[in-house]
């Protein structure tokens, strides 16, 4: 698959999700340099394209966008912020209530752990027998991280990816 056509193949998602966070999610920091709109948008993008490669239902790519779009809406500050994950995925299950945006718990777990370590990410959805939602947690956190290739060279730290680690 050439690049333009990855791309192309999840442009309706991308512009769908793009125009509601533009227009819906609200950020706590509108001053903020690096956990903009702008960055829940590439991630949003890269969740959908690794989601494409992968190949997950559109059920699994819509827990992504509703991770992607919210996932640092509820940011304090631009550095670690832990907690900030849970803040964004309780603002998201409000809004879900208060709005006509169907609620996934998964979409909810996958941004209240983004902010802490892998491993208690995963331990805290074993439930999932199949796995299934391990994998969008881990698609998920490397969408997050790879947009940190904006940082510079050195912006992109492996250890903070799931790619390298999958089952």
């Amino acid at each position: 698959m050439r690049r333009i056509d990855a791309v192309a193949s999840v442009a309706a998602d991308y512009n769908r999700w793009c125009n509601f966070l533009e227009n819906k999610v609200e950020f706590w920091m509108n001053v903020s340099v690096l956990h903009t709109r702008e960055h829940c948008s590439r991630v949003l993008l890269y969740a959908l394209l690794i989601a494409d490669k992968i190949v997950v239902s559109d059920k699994e790519k819509e827990v992504l966008c509703h991770a992607a779009v919210f996932h640092d809406s509820r940011r304090q500050d631009d550095w670690q912020d832990v907690g900030h994950g849970q803040r964004a995925a309780d603002y998201y299950q409000s809004y879900c209530a208060e709005n006509s945006l169907e609620y996934h718990p998964w979409s909810y777990d996958i941004m209240a752990w983004h902010d802490r370590d892998d491993e208690s990410g995963k331990d805290a959805m074993k439930e999932d027998v199949t796995g299934r939602e391990i994998l969008l947690y881990q698609i998920f956190k490397d969408a997050d991280a790879l947009d940190r290739f904006r940082l510079g060279p050195d912006g992109l730290d492996v250890k903070y990816t799931c790619a390298h680690r999958r089952p």
